[in-house]
């Protein structure tokens, strides 16, 4: 009710990215991309959100983080995307963990805040907080023990595998993985899981 206090009751998780808003950190592996750290304003007010710029190599242009995960859970992979010069992001749950029916995968249009496509078996969402930020997120049953978690950028073809420019990109901070069938509140974390 409008102006009557609330209450936001979830379940306790676990935040499994150790450098949740550092992605310059060397547990991101920068695929065909680079990373320029606190460049503008994220969700929290703070000039803390990462931008990553694709090379002029053919492929993926992404940020990769490697997981230990329980077999036969679900997980949850979420991050904060503003658009830059590219309007389109994907989210990739991959690695053995993630590989029964392909990879999980979701592509997002950022300009309208909408979902344009899942595949490998995910669920997903968008959410607008605001300021051209999108909380996007994405879900997927392990089947291994050994993943991979992939934040990337994708062209206007709806392409996550192309031949950069060197130059386009998109902001992103905030990345969350954590055991359970959807995203709860963002848990920041600078070193430790």
């Amino acid at each position: 009710v409008n102006g009557c206090p609330s209450h936001l009751l979830e379940p306790s998780r676990l935040q499994l990215i150790p450098y949740s808003e550092d992605f310059s950190q060397s547990s991101w592996i920068k695929g065909r991309s680079s990373v320029l750290s606190d460049l503008i304003i994220s969700p929290d007010g703070t000039q803390n959100a990462d931008k990553l710029t694709e090379n002029t190599d053919t492929g993926t242009h992404e940020l990769v983080n490697v997981q230990t995960v329980v077999s036969g859970s679900n997980y949850s992979l979420s991050v904060f995307i503003k658009s830059g010069m590219r309007s389109k992001a994907s989210l990739v749950l991959a690695g053995n963990a993630f590989s029964s029916g392909g990879n999980g995968q979701a592509l997002y249009d950022l300009s309208n805040g909408t979902i344009i496509s899942t595949s490998g078996g995910v669920t997903s969402s968008i959410e607008d907080y605001g300021n051209g930020w999108y909380r996007c997120s994405i879900n997927k049953v392990s089947v291994n023990t050994s993943g991979v978690v992939a934040l990337g950028l994708v062209d206007d073809n709806n392409n996550i595998s192309y031949t950069g420019n060197g130059t386009s990109n998109a902001y992103f901070w905030g990345a969350q993985v954590e055991q359970g069938s959807y995203p709860t509140s963002y848990i920041p974390n600078y070193g430790t899981s």
